[in-house]
């Protein structure tokens, strides 16, 4: 049986949806597609329908951090023809700004993944033949520098070739402004429009594009610079820390291992983790997120050997930093820290000599997102700082939040749960090198006082209060998952629970916007999120929502509790325990809507 004659009986079956023979037949059928062909017969042949399916029942969406999936074929994936439609979609919003515009340029920047580096030459081309300008880096980069090099370069835009977190097997597109941040709501979804409405990709070939002019390769000048800046923001001359660093085979080699260099840390990186790999070899599993402890263990085991104070490993596109920290001083265990933990320590640390230095100012802003730890806010209120605190995922939305500042001065630094950090304003995404340089110096700070970091985090609960976050990740691959992580929410909020581990739902709160047109669009405050709200004070809360990045449904408990004379790890107890007991309620509230 040939191709379309299998399609057609895949229809006939009904193994595959309406919506999916659809597009299939035309991905088979059109001359369109004619360089994808063998690939797409090669799926049909395989008769993996769950797979054929995902792949083709609808088009690849735009999500908290630019379009992401997984590598393959079909409009659902992410390959030469969708990263094409990007470019020109890109192509065409830039068209409408003017030959200004054009000329300002794209810059383009790749990670380390599976096929990153055609994708950029194919987005060089296809602005080439679009008549706008484009600055490709040299090789492998961080996204922060992307970001840093917009802004840099006086570009119009940026594109970055990256999964950031995501699994081995994706890669994805990534689209910045000319304020060095991702573009937000509604100005994505109008650029996924102009996606979906691609009728022809224009492309130059990539060496004639460079030899023609419009297309400039960029590096080591960037480079500098970028270093440069992030070297401008220590805050003390400590170099004492002893730390341990796997960029986890990705773009960390090119960010945040240079900047300890720099600064005369003692840093060793993992060796077997330390090569750029587009396999990921030591992956465990198919993870490559620092959020997973797991992710952390090999580093663990070689810090722990070596001593060392601080253990530190970046996301395959170095914007994210995961950590772990001495225990003691007098011991070489380490321990594994959360997102939160991170962010806690950091900005007190920030604070504290923003505020002996005298450089701390009422003006003065902490950003977070909803999801994140309520203690932060309250540490930065407490120094006599401002704090938003109740934007949705996505550090898009912070990087909005600083650019409508009147003074840029006043921003003091920025926090996502998911283990994303940022100080200064030369970058406007999360930056791990910036992270890392923050945290080496805290480290060797403490060190000096004969306190590790893990000691640190406990002196601040016993000021401010203990507070347990729980993230429970949810994986839902394919199209079922996507329409489980809809029936999940849908069902929530049609039949919302009075209580949850044992407590009374005092109120809900739900982000999901109901009619929105442009003149009513609040970016930043908008989205399928929900919220239960568990105590008076709100504190105390569970908090659902389908990540934007990845197949998953993502669960955020709270709890916390004031520490006063009471001993710390009777308070911990207490707080962990129901922090556990409202985690498994709400998982046992999502499973009736779970096929």
């Amino acid at each position: 049986m040939d191709a379309l004659a299998a399609v057609e009986n895949f229809k006939k079956s009904k193994k595959i949806s309406p919506e999916a023979y659809d597009s299939l037949k035309v991905w088979l059928t059109s001359e369109k597609f004619s360089d994808f062909k063998s690939e797409v017969e090669a799926l049909i042949a395989s008769q993996d329908f769950a797979t054929i399916e995902d792949s083709f029942y609808k088009h690849i969406e735009i999500g908290t951090g630019g379009i992401r999936g997984p590598l393959g074929v079909g409009p659902n994936r992410i390959n030469l023809q969708t990263i094409g439609e990007a470019a020109q979609g890109l192509s065409n919003f830039i068209q409408d700004f003017g030959s200004e515009a054009k000329d300002k340029g794209v810059v383009i920047g790749h990670e380390v993944r599976k096929m990153s580096r055609p994708f950029a030459e194919l987005c060089c081309s296809v602005f080439a033949a679009n008549g706008i300008k484009s600055f490709i880096f040299d090789g492998l980069r961080a996204t922060p520098e992307i970001s840093f090099a917009v802004r840099h370069l006086g570009a119009v835009a940026g594109v970055m070739l990256t999964a950031s977190h995501n699994p081995r097997g994706d890669n994805g597109f990534k689209f910045y402004w000319s304020d060095g941040g991702q573009v937000v709501p509604p100005v994505d979804l109008k650029f996924m429009e102009l996606i979906r409405n691609v009728e022809e990709i224009e492309r130059l070939g990539f060496e004639e594009a460079v030899n023609s002019g419009m297309v400039a390769i960029i590096g080591e000048d960037i480079d500098k610079a970028y270093f440069g800046a992030i070297l401008g923001l220590t805050l003390v001359r400590d170099r004492s820390t002893k730390v341990v660093f796997s960029p986890i085979h990705g773009a960390g080699s090119t960010n945040v291992l240079p900047i300890l260099e720099k600064e005369g840390f003692d840093v060793t990186v993992v060796p077997e983790q330390a090569k750029p790999d587009e396999n990921f070899p030591t992956a465990v599993g198919d993870l490559i997120n620092p959020e997973y402890p797991e992710v952390m263990d090999i580093p663990i085991a070689f810090g722990r050997n070596l001593g060392a104070d601080l253990v530190l490993n970046s996301d395959p596109d170095a914007d994210r930093i995961g950590v772990a920290a001495k225990i003691s001083k007098n011991s070489n265990n380490l321990q594994f820290l959360t997102g939160n933990e991170v962010g806690v320590a950091m900005c007190h640390f920030i604070l504290s000599r923003l505020k002996e230095s005298g450089g701390l100012k009422p003006e003065g802003l902490v950003i977070e997102t909803y999801v994140t730890t309520s203690l932060i806010a309250k540490i930065a209120r407490e120094f006599g700082v401002r704090a938003v605190d109740d934007l949705l995922v996505g550090f898009k939305f912070i990087g909005e939040i600083i650019e409508k500042l009147e003074n840029k001065d006043d921003f003091i630094f920025a926090v996502e749960e998911s283990l994303g950090y940022l100080r200064g304003t030369f970058v406007r995404d999360k930056d791990a090198a910036i992270s890392a340089l923050t945290l080496a110096e805290l480290v060797g700070f403490l060190k000096d006082q004969g306190r590790t970091l893990i000691e640190y985090l406990d002196d601040i609960y016993r000021q401010y209060g203990y507070y347990k976050n729980i993230l429970h990740m949810q994986e839902m691959r394919g199209k079922i998952g996507f329409l489980n992580r809809g029936a999940v929410m849908r069902g929530l909020r049609a039949s919302q629970p009075g209580e949850l581990g044992g407590q009374k739902v005092f109120k809900v709160i739900d982000r999901l916007p109901i009619g929105i047109t442009d003149d009513k669009y609040i970016t930043g405050m908008t989205g399928d999120q929900l919220t239960f709200i568990l105590s008076a004070d709100e504190l105390v809360r569970v908090t659902i929502r389908p990540s934007g990045t990845e197949p998953k449904i993502k669960y955020y408990v709270q709890n916390w509790g004031e520490v006063g004379g009471k001993e710390l790890t009777d308070v911990k107890r207490g707080v962990e325990k129901l922090a556990l007991e409202l985690e498994n309620s709400i998982l046992a509230e999502t499973s009736k809507y779970i096929k």
